[in-house]
């Protein structure tokens, strides 16, 4: 998987990589499909969605997945957008488990 990280407003931690690292690892050990994931760090000024926003972007085989997170600490985000991110790609593998029976069911007729 490529893995890329760009912060914008802000600067990149040494703890807030080491929480990507991590969450990245734990990710690829149940979807190994995920080509490309673009992280995106972003301090803004905007205090009614939160202060820190991460914006993910996954790209796997015919999709890319798209996750948006804005909480009071960058921590917080990273942690609340990588939750979000493992359920849309259980999400994807269930589409695409699904699309695999629907097919092999159309075969046997």
């Amino acid at each position: 998987m490529e893995l890329e990280i760009q912060a914008q407003h802000t600067e990149l931690h040494p703890r807030w990589r080491e929480m990507i690292d991590r969450r990245v690892s734990k990710i690829s050990e149940f979807c190994s499909e995920i080509v490309r994931l673009h992280v995106t760090l972003v301090h803004s000024a905007h205090h009614l969605r939160g202060d820190e926003e991460v914006r993910l972007l996954a790209s796997v085989p015919h999709e890319t997945l798209k996750v948006h997170k804005a909480m009071a600490d960058m921590g917080d985000a990273i942690h609340a957008a990588f939750t979000a991110l493992e359920h849309e790609l259980h999400g994807f593998i269930d589409r695409r488990r699904d699309s695999h029976r629907r097919v092999k069911g159309n075969q046997k007729s």
